[in-house]
């Protein structure tokens, strides 16, 4: 899917910042109901092109290249990645 391509690419970009483990985040919890973010993160933190990007995310289910193996394969990057463990998470 481009637009968790383009956030990969974004996280990648902004190294091991605060911005870039909010967009990990975000992905993460576009990509499983099991992952949150924080609204208040996404404010402060983040410039106009990265509240699009993640404005996107939102909708995931809406992109025309949709796809759960996509949403599988960015899960698994992340974590490959340590980048979800400041991630809040939803226990069921």
């Amino acid at each position: 899917m481009q637009k968790l391509e383009e956030a990969k690419q974004r996280i990648i970009d902004l190294g091991r910042c605060k911005a870039a483990y909010t967009i990990a985040q975000a992905s993460a919890s576009a990509c499983s109901q099991r992952y949150g973010v924080s609204l208040l993160s996404l404010s402060v933190g983040l410039d106009s092109q990265n509240k699009a990007l993640v404005a996107e995310l939102a909708d995931i289910t809406a992109q025309l290249d949709f796809s759960n193996q996509a949403q599988d394969e960015m899960l698994a990057w992340l974590e490959r990645g340590n980048w979800l463990e400041t991630t809040p998470t939803i226990r069921h």
